[in-house]
């Protein structure tokens, strides 16, 4: 293995264990991951159609009404006329949606502020240059939908 492919490797299992423990922090009625990744979607790119929804995470339009059935249930979404195609409909976050999507990143902020306060200042330094790095590195590496 080359010393890329043992940075990629230890890279990839840094990400998977922040990941891993950042869905430990939920709380008893926290969005699920997927609901979770709805609602950051329309909190980032507001309203949207299930067909939309389903296209970005690419998930079959059933699973996604799913997620969309329990969203709404949970009243942490809203649905509205599309105003130019009245055979659809939109999807937005509601204000009670964006509340816990506000109190799992409050969490998740909280729990990597403690981790971070317990580098001393030098490797702090070290972890902000590298994610200066990083944010450069990945700013435009979404990948194409293949089909």
């Amino acid at each position: 293995m080359t010393d890329l492919e043992s940075a990629a490797a230890r890279l990839r299992a840094v990400v998977r264990l922040i990941m891993r423990r950042a869905q430990t922090l939920r709380e008893k009625n926290a969005p699920t991951p997927s609901e979770q990744s709805v609602l950051v979607w329309l909190d980032d790119k507001g309203a949207m159609s299930p067909r939309a929804l389903s296209d970005v995470h690419q998930v079959r339009p059933q699973t996604m009404q799913q997620t969309l059935d329990s969203l709404e249930g949970r009243r942490w979404i809203k649905r509205a006329d599309h105003p130019t195609d009245r055979r659809q409909i939109l999807f937005s976050l509601s204000l009670s949606g964006r509340k816990a999507l506000l109190k799992g990143r409050e969490l998740r902020q909280a729990w990597l502020v403690a981790k971070l306060g317990e580098l001393n200042p030098r490797n702090r330094k070290t972890v902000v240059e590298a994610l200066d790095l990083l944010e450069k590195l990945f700013q435009d590496s979404i990948p194409a939908k293949t089909k």
